[in-house]
């Protein structure tokens, strides 16, 4: 016994507990039933885990993969099929457009919360060099510089209309 068979041993003995499980619960063990009888036919016989191995492969790589998930898409988007035509029929395009509205909100609000986290971030590395600046740490306060004194304006009593006759 190989470590490949001993790996499908195993597999068919948890899928088995999990049908026994399920039977004794009282629901179905309909599949957990058929992945044990799969487990153990590729335990004993080569060809059939060859095969298993194959479709697994097929499955969920790139055309298989694909179309799988096409598939689910489709279910999800045919889910609101009948609410999109019920809000048509009825003519209440108003209410077909706020739920788009607010479809869209929010989306949006689960799309900017990432970047308004990264944002936040940057924000606080920038004011923590800034508060650790060196140069900003190291600078003292200026020295107030005294007030000079202005000489008095000239005392000719016309003040600013020096040279001009006024009567």
């Amino acid at each position: 016994m190989n470590r490949t068979v001993a790996m499908w041993f195993a597999f068919a003995g948890l899928s088995g507990w999990w049908s026994l499980a399920a039977a004794g619960a009282g629901e179905g063990g309909f599949l957990s039933g058929l992945l044990t009888i799969l487990a153990l036919g590729c335990a004993l016989n080569v060809g059939v885990r060859d095969r298993v191995m194959a479709g697994l492969l097929w499955a969920f790589s790139g055309p298989g993969l694909r179309i799988v998930l096409i598939v689910i898409g489709t279910a999800f988007l045919w889910q609101l099929v009948g609410v999109e035509l019920a809000l048509l029929m009825a003519g209440d395009v108003l209410a077909y457009v706020e739920v788009v509205a607010a479809v869209s909100l929010i989306a949006a609000r689960t799309r900017l919360g990432p970047i308004r986290a990264a944002l936040a971030v940057r924000v606080r590395l920038v004011a923590a060099r800034v508060r650790a600046w060196p140069a900003v740490l190291a600078r003292s306060a200026r020295a107030v510089r005294p007030v000079r004194p202005t000489p008095p304006p000239p005392e000719d009593g016309d003040g600013a209309f020096e040279g001009w006759a006024l009567a």
